[in-house]
């Protein structure tokens, strides 16, 4: 059972290390690697140890065994920062009931140019999109994202913006002020692990 919600739990992301894994499921990270190692002896998962870390992606039998297509795993090794200070923030947040991540939102809607980082629901129904900014980006690109959210606010929902410092957090706030929308429905937060 732990096993299947290991693979399931890489489907869903892509690729993951054991660290991640375990912060997602809860786990504690010896367990998370002996299930991991059970797992690669059926040929479930395949690793990738460019990084020095082994990232864990699901073989193609690992996809037949999800019921899921067989198609080329794509490691981008850019994303994995991004996508560990993603997982990190998840991991501390509570009461929600259900979460999206950018993979998972592509997959449903393939037509739309941009997605959030992850589209989150806590458990009192409110619906949330959650952008990781670690870097400064240009304004144009801020104002894109903001105009990709649009809809999603006359929806109701809120928005949240995880910055690494109050620079960070300084610069996109001036941005929501300029856009001057809805400028109640977001919030930044500063994250940095």
């Amino acid at each position: 059972m732990e096993q299947l919600k290991i693979l399931e739990i890489i489907n869903r992301w892509g690729y993951l290390n054991a660290y991640q894994i375990a912060l997602l499921l809860n786990k504690d990270i010896e367990t998370v690697k002996t299930h991991l190692r059970f797992i690669k002896q059926k040929q479930l998962v395949l690793i990738n140890q460019v990084t020095r870390k082994n990232i864990y992606y699901l073989s193609n039998l690992g996809k037949r065994y999800l019921g899921k297509e067989k198609n080329k795993s794509k490691l981008n090794l850019n994303q994995l920062a991004h996508q560990d200070l993603m997982i990190k923030w998840l991991s501390k947040q509570k009461d929600i009931a259900s979460y999206e991540n950018e993979l998972e939102l592509k997959s449903w809607n393939s037509k739309q140019d941009r997605y959030p980082d992850l589209m989150i629901e806590y458990e009192n129904g409110t619906k949330t999109w959650v952008e990781i900014e670690r870097t400064r980006k240009s304004k144009e690109r801020i104002e894109d994202k903001l105009d990709n959210m649009r809809e999603h606010i006359k929806d109701n929902h809120k928005v949240i913006w995880v910055v690494p410092d109050v620079k960070m957090a300084k610069f996109i706030q001036e941005q929501i002020n300029h856009y001057n929308w809805h400028k109640e429905v977001h919030e930044i937060e500063i994250f940095n692990i």
